[in-house]
């Protein structure tokens, strides 16, 4: 049946899928920093709970989808991403709804534990390794149609999410998104037909099959695939796992804060919602603009220079006067984080091919997972140690500093054996 409908449809399939993962990552944003950050004021109020003790949730939740992180890219690997995808963003939605009945720290931590592992290990995995394995030639636009889906998430459902509080209350608000989410999780159950388009007799980008013998020995218009521990020998895989935690943990950490930051230093609560909106438009455009880029330069100098831009971000932010400046200020700063955090991953597929791509960022992940965890958790602690996040945002600067130097130095690797393997199984 799958097949069928994978050929019988008037354009290449992998739209469809493509489609699939940006509803399961626009899906995401209800439980990413932005949606909470929303809900933090509420929480300090009714409960009394310190902005480091809300952080901390944020972290464990971090922390569990690190451990998950290498299970779920072998489960990619093998299954592909229509259950594994399709059960994630159920399980997002559980934990959102369940949030609304919490009335400790306790259920506070386990609804973040929940839904970070299916957000973080989950989606986030799971969105980039199902649109590289369907495309090749257009990987980085298909990425930035599919997996910018999060970035309108990070803007729709803190606008929805505020809209319900006013209307009903912050639990009610939190049922109703829960809700909804679970709606939308039912898209990818039935999208993803399979793991790559070899399956379903289709070849990746909608390209035709090779007509002649000498097609399918040409080993140049195939990408070299590796194998996991092949990958993890090499110079490039170590520079991009640098590079990648130093966006984590500054990305996580600020993300997270920017909203009480912001509050701290004069925004009107007004240019709230507007201010979260676009800051998804920034991280939206700053994606497609990368993915723009990419195709004319090399992927590591566009990585290198958004981290760097990041990093400038960071140094200044602390002296952005209050208001509309603040507004544009994050148009800026969330663009190039927008370019770092979608096209990032595409490089992983570029240097390493499709057949482990899951396993091969599943190794990374954890590590990479668990500076995504530190941020938050510091950035708290500065503030309640300090009365300020300067020192927090000087330390994001100068990781986000190291991690544009190494995004810089990671060439893309060539590896003899990996090239004579796939030769040899293109020419059987």
């Amino acid at each position: 049946m799958f097949r069928g409908l994978a050929q019988r449809t008037p354009f290449y399939y992998g739209w469809v899928v493509a489609g699939a993962v940006l509803v399961t990552m626009t899906i995401s944003g209800a439980v990413a920093a932005p949606m909470f950050s929303v809900f933090f004021s509420h929480w300090t109020e009714e409960f009394g709970w310190s902005r480091t003790a809300i952080s901390g949730g944020f972290s464990a939740g971090t922390i569990a989808a690190a451990v998950a992180g290498p299970l779920v890219g072998r489960a990619l690997d093998r299954y592909g991403g229509r259950l594994v995808m399709g059960g994630g963003a159920l399980l997002m939605a559980a934990s959102v709804a369940g949030l609304g009945f919490m009335g400790s720290l306790v259920g506070l931590y386990v609804g973040l534990i929940v839904g970070r592992t299916a957000l973080m290990s989950i989606q986030n995995l799971g969105g980039h390794t199902v649109i590289a394995n369907w495309f090749v030639r257009r990987r980085a636009f298909a990425t930035a149609v599919a997996v910018n889906g999060s970035r309108l998430g990070l803007g729709l459902w803190p606008l929805l999410g505020a809209a319900l509080i006013a209307a009903l209350g912050w639990r009610e608000a939190l049922w109703a998104v829960g809700a909804l989410m679970a709606l939308l999780a039912l898209f990818p159950l039935v999208a993803i037909v399979s793991r790559q388009p070899e399956d379903v007799g289709l070849y990746p980008d909608g390209r035709p099959p090779p007509d002649t013998e000498e097609e399918r020995r040409r080993p140049a218009q195939q990408e070299h695939q590796w194998r996991p521990r092949e990958a993890v020998r090499t110079r490039a895989f170590w520079l991009l796992l640098f590079a990648h935690m130093g966006a984590m943990l500054a990305g996580g950490g600020f993300g997270l804060h920017r909203i009480p930051l912001f509050l701290d230093r004069g925004l009107e609560e007004s240019l709230v919602g507007p201010l979260l909106l676009v800051h998804s438009v920034g991280m939206l455009a700053g994606g497609f603009i990368a993915a723009w880029v990419m195709g004319r330069t090399s992927y590591r100098v566009v990585i290198a220079a958004c981290m760097a831009g990041a990093s400038a971000a960071m140094a200044v932010v602390g002296s952005v006067p209050a208001g509309g400046a603040m507004v544009a200020f994050t148009l800026a700063e969330s663009s190039v984080f927008g370019g770092v955090f979608a096209m990032l991953p595409v490089v992983y597929a570029e240097y390493f091919g499709r057949d482990s791509l899951g396993t091969i960022r599943g190794i990374a992940h954890p590590v990479v997972v668990a500076s995504n965890a530190v941020g938050p958790v510091f950035a708290g602690y500065v503030f309640e140690t300090t009365g300020t996040y300067g020192v927090a945002l000087a330390v994001f600067s100068v990781v986000l500093g190291v991690g544009a130097l190494s995004a810089f130095l990671a060439r893309r690797p060539v590896l003899r054996e990996a090239l004579l393997r796939d030769t040899e199984r293109h020419t059987r």
